[in-house]
């Protein structure tokens, strides 16, 4: 068509202003103020009342960016998705203005569609000077949005890798699951301009989603963040989902956070859907999600690394303890605290069952003093794990006890006790770890606790009948059950004091008690130092084993010659006690060796380390024999010892219960 002079005029004003408009952009670096620029020009040369620029994405699937200027209507959107349809310029549908002017961005027919433009006003109508010289501009804002596209690419490209660096950074600095979630939030609410961040992610011991963080400037109501969170937990890619109706002024954005199939959790963002959120944020936030997942990822590796070290360290200063402290009830507190350390938790207490009543619990080690109120709770509880000899853990809210773990402590199917832990100072109660922690390390309590109360019982049984350091030699033989019972070759001494009950009818009961203390006293320790061990007095009777509970291979050589040391000890005790005036009975010694079933004799109230077998009736029916002054020993005796010490046979004796046996005295 021809062009007058003052359209000629006009389309080189256009062309200019816009190819100014297009300057501003490398001086700025702002594509959105170059179009707003673009929008007002077109506004103002077409007397327009309003007008819109639609930039596509590079796909063409959606709107990357709108521009507008003059009146703003709903129906812009719409008006340019109109317009990008348009080949050349057209009038569109619409009710909102009388005189509309649209037409698609495009480099050429045959290359993508960019985008839409619009021009409206309700004052004339558009001529067709004012047609031409539209798509005069659309020839200029063409190579307007592929210049814009690049530097949009290389801003948000930019701003994607600031926003990786900064987690990244974050994620080597500090591997803190609670510090990493705080700091993406930060960085979430920053980046988008979010009023609405929350990030859920999945408990780490049922998978169920927690809300960790939440900004919440638009105050939502419990019931409405409760919607939310189920929208969102649904969430399987990054997309927008749909707000509650009350909430519908809200545009939420959510995205799911996973790592190699494995769901951590979700991240949601919400602002005004004035400012909905644009495809080059969505890629934002599929970027920063692919960071911020593998950020959490490595950070639970990280903290089972360290749950691990701590248990590791945890089990160290335990097996030192156990090792160092002998005391049962010192360890027990010892360890209890050392327990409740490792594994935060405002209170700790271990029971064990009564060394006297087995059916019975006792509170042996507590951190505080006095129990809570709820103690019927923990019994509870504790009987519980006892009962199903299995931990039982609770932790739902039950008065002052927000929650509660208990383990049985069993070794070898008996249950010797229990560990309880009451109150975690962790927010969630008692986690997975936790427990595993406290099941490895009362594995170990178990075995230590068994070891002290064994060892209790060794020394209560064999402090009568041993020498102090042959106890001690014997509990460091940790492997050692010697009080179960054994089959076992041993020498039995049998030590007897002759005519003792026509004594003590002329002897005043006092000077009995004193005579008989001296004379056993001195016995006893010849016996302990020869090595042998106490069996029991009967009366004025003395019973000694030897070659057990510690192994003698010259057991039978041993007594012996602690039976000589005897009969030595008593002569000088009898003179001794001649000068006195007081009489001691002559003493008559017999010896027997053989397999005897030696072991802890007795009930819960007493108990006695003894020896059973047919010798020990042979030793005792020597000893009933023997003159006072004299040792008897049986043939088993004599053939071991009669090559080392001088040894007189004797007619062969007739014993009761045994039949004949032959008989050898010991010469002095």
């Amino acid at each position: 068509m021809p062009h007058s002079d003052a359209q000629r005029e006009r389309q080189l004003q256009l062309i200019m202003a816009l190819d100014k408009a297009r300057d501003a952009l490398a001086v700025k670096q702002d594509p959105a103020a170059m179009f707003q620029a673009i929008a007002q020009q077109l506004k103002q040369v077409f007397h327009a009342e309003s007008c819109a620029i639609m930039i596509l994405t590079e796909k063409g699937e959606k709107v990357e960016h709108i521009a507008s200027a003059g009146q703003m209507r709903l129906a812009t959107v719409e008006l340019c998705h109109q317009a990008a349809r348009l080949n050349k310029p057209q009038s569109l549908n619409t009710d909102n203005w009388t005189y509309t002017l649209g037409l698609q961005i495009r480099q050429d027919e045959t290359a993508q569609i960019l985008g839409g433009m619009f021009i409206a006003r309700n004052s004339e109508p558009f001529t067709p000077a004012d047609e031409y010289l539209f798509g005069i501009a659309e020839t200029q804002i063409d190579s307007a949005v592929i210049q814009a596209r690049y530097m949009w690419d290389l801003a948000n490209r930019n701003r994607e890798l600031e926003a990786i660096y900064r987690i990244d950074r974050m994620r080597d600095s500090n591997p803190d699951e609670n510090d990493l979630i705080h700091g993406f939030t930060g960085i979430l609410t920053e980046y988008f301009k979010a009023d609405l961040c929350l990030v859920m992610l999945t408990h780490i011991d049922n998978g169920e989603l927690v809300a960790r963080s939440l900004v919440n400037k638009y105050q939502l109501t419990d019931d409405a963040m409760k919607m939310i969170r189920a929208l969102a937990a649904g969430v399987t890619s990054p997309r927008i989902i749909p707000s509650p109706p009350e909430i519908n002024q809200i545009a939420l954005l959510a995205a799911p956070l996973i790592v190699s199939n494995i769901r951590l959790g979700v991240v949601l963002l919400g602002r005004d859907k004035a400012r909905s959120f644009t495809p080059a944020e969505h890629r934002l936030l599929d970027a920063l999600i692919s960071q911020m997942d593998s950020a959490i990822a490595h950070s639970r590796v990280i903290q089972q690394l360290m749950q691990r070290n701590r248990e590791l360290e945890t089990i160290y200063k335990i097996d030192s303890i156990r090792d160092k402290e002998e005391d049962l009830d010192i360890m027990l507190q010892q360890v209890l605290n050392t327990l409740c350390r490792a594994i935060s938790t405002e209170m700790g207490y271990l029971m064990l069952f009564s060394e006297s009543d087995d059916q019975r619990l006792e509170l042996r080690a507590v951190t505080k003093e006095n129990l809570p109120e709820n103690q019927a709770i923990i019994e509870r509880i504790s009987q519980r794990a006892l009962k199903e000899a299995q931990p039982v853990y609770s932790n739902e809210p039950q008065g002052q006890i927000r929650s509660i773990v208990a383990v049985p402590l069993v070794l070898n199917s008996r249950v010797i006790g229990v560990f309880g832990a009451v109150n975690s100072t962790r927010p969630y109660g008692f986690t997975a770890e936790d427990r595993r922690m406290i099941q490895a390390i009362t594995s170990q309590i178990d075995t230590a606790i068994f070891e002290r109360l064994e060892r209790r019982r060794m020394r209560r049984v064999l402090s009568r009948s041993v020498d102090p350091k042959v106890i001690e030699h014997l509990l460091n033989r940790t492997n050692d059950n010697i009080l179960t019972g054994e089959r076992v070759i041993i020498s039995a001494l049998f030590a007897d004091l002759r005519g003792s009950t026509e004594w003590a009818e002329r002897t005043q009961p006092e000077q009995i008690i004193t005579t008989l203390n001296r004379h056993l006293g001195k016995m006893t320790e010849i016996i302990f130092r020869h090595g042998g061990t106490l069996d029991k007095f009967v009366g004025d009777e003395v019973i000694a084993l030897f070659g057990t509970p510690i192994s003698m291979p010259d057991h039978a050589v041993k007594a012996v010659r602690c039976a000589q040391d005897m009969i030595a000890a008593h002569a000088a005790l009898t003179n001794e006690l001649a000068l006195e005036g007081v009489e001691l009975p002559a003493m008559g010694i017999g010896i027997s060796t053989g397999e005897v079933i030696a072991g802890e004799v007795g009930s819960p109230v007493r108990t006695d380390f003894t020896a059973i077998g047919r010798i020990m009736n042979l030793g005792s029916r020597l000893c009933g024999i023997a003159p006072g002054g004299q040792i008897f020993i049986s043939q088993e005796v004599y053939d071991i010892v009669h090559h080392q010490i001088p040894v007189q046979q004797v007619d062969t004796a007739h014993l009761k219960g045994i039949g004949d046996v032959q008989v050898y005295r010991v010469s002095s």
